[in-house]
C-alpha cells in the first residue's frame, strides 16, 4: 500500500502503521500519534521562524529532519516539546500523544531530548552514572535528598549499554570527549523510557571516531525498536534505519515523505546549490 498525503500531512499505512497497533484485551487498537501539528506558526520577536507547519509523527517511526542551518529544524523540535509556543490565533495547535492541553509530564513521557544545549549544562564534577541517574529526577546531577534505588542503578546500566557507553559509567564528565558525553546524555534521555528519542544535531563537533560510535548507538537503538527523531543538516548522518525524511526550508515543510526522497534533485532545491548524491553503505553522501 502506498504512502498517501492527506490534508497536507503524510500518512504511512504500511510498516509504521503496523508498529502503531497494540493488543488491548485481545483487540488490536491504534495508539495516538506521538505528535500532531496543525497549521503551526511561531514568531521570535517580529520574525516568523516557523510558518504553517502541518505534520504527524507516529509512535514507532524513525524520522530524519533535514535542512540548511537556520531553516527552522531546531525551532520545530522546540515547538514539539513546548519550549516554543505556536500562534493559536491563527488556528495553530499541537497535540502530544493525542493530548492538546498537555503538561511537562506528558512531554517527558513522550520525548527524551539529546541536544548540544543540554550537554553543556552537564559540564560539572559528577560521574557518568550520576548524570544518567539525574534523569529520574529531572535535575542536573544527583544530591543526598534523592532516593536512589538499586533498581534505578540497574536501569542506568541498561541505558548506558544501549548507547555503547557502559565502560564510561564511573568516569568523570570533565574527562569525557564530546562524543562520549553525547552518548551519556542519550542514556539519560532513555532512562524514563520515553515514547521517542529526539536527537538534535547529534554529529555536531564530533571527530570520525565520535561519529562512528554515535552512528553505532543510533543503529543499536533502532534495532531495539526505539522511536527516533533526528535533526541534521547533513544527509550522510541519516542511516538506513531511518524510514522518513522531513525537509525544512525557510521555516516551512519543503518535502515530507519516504527516505528515498533524499536525492540529487530534491537536495539541490533544498540547499539552493547543485548537489549530486551518491549512496554509500545505505547513506546519502553529497558532492557539491
Amino acid at each position: 500500500m502506498a504512502n498517501v498525503l492527506v490534508d497536507g500531512i503524510w500518512n504511512y499505512p504500511d510498516s509504521v502503521a503496523v508498529r502503531n497497533l497494540i493488543l488491548w484485551n485481545g483487540i488490536q487498537t491504534s495508539v495516538p500519534e506521538l505528535i500532531e501539528m496543525y497549521h503551526v506558526s511561531v514568531k521570535k520577536g517580529n520574525r516568523a521562524i516557523l510558518r504553517e507547519i502541518s505534520l504527524k509523527i507516529n509512535a514507532g517511526e524513525r524520522v530524519a529532519v533535514l535542512g540548511p542551518n537556520g531553516s527552522g529544524k531546531s525551532s520545530l523540535i522546540k515547538t514539539m516539546i513546548g519550549e516554543y509556543r505556536c500562534d493559536s490565533s491563527c488556528g495553530g495547535r499541537v497535540k502530544i500523544l493525542g493530548i492538546e492541553n498537555w503538561n511537562v509530564f506528558d512531554v517527558r513521557r513522550a520525548f527524551g531530548i539529546v541536544s548540544n544545549e543540554l550537554q553543556e549544562t552537564f559540564r560539572k564534577g559528577m560521574t557518568a552514572e550520576e548524570a544518567v541517574l539525574s534523569g529520574f529526577f529531572g535535575s542536573i546531577g544527583t544530591n543526598r535528598s534523592q532516593n536512589i534505588t538499586d533498581e534505578m542503578k540497574q536501569q542506568v546500566e541498561q541505558a548506558l549499554n544501549e548507547v555503547c557507553a557502559l565502560q564510561l559509567r564511573e568516569r568523570q564528565l570533565t574527562h569525557l570527549s564530546s562524543g562520549e558525553m553525547r552518548r551519556i546524555i542519550m542514556a539519560r534521555a532513555l532512562i524514563n523510557q520515553p515514547e521517542t528519542l529526539i536527537l538534535d544535531e547529534p554529529m555536531n563537533s564530533l571527530d570520525l571516531e565520535g561519529k562512528y560510535l554515535m552512528r553505532q548507538s543510533i543503529k543499536q537503538l533502532a534495532s531495539s525498536n526505539h522511536s527516533i527523531v533526528m535533526v541534521t543538516h547533513d544527509p550522510a548522518d541519516i542511516g538506513p534505519e531511518f524510514e522518513r525524511v522531513i525537509m525544512i526550508k525557510n521555516g516551512t515543510v519543503f518535502l515530507d515523505g519516504p527516505i528515498n526522497m533524499i536525492n540529487s534533485e530534491n537536495l539541490s532545491k533544498l540547499y539552493d546549490i547543485p548537489i549530486q548524491i551518491y549512496k554509500i553503505n545505505g547513506r546519502a553522501v553529497a558532492d557539491y
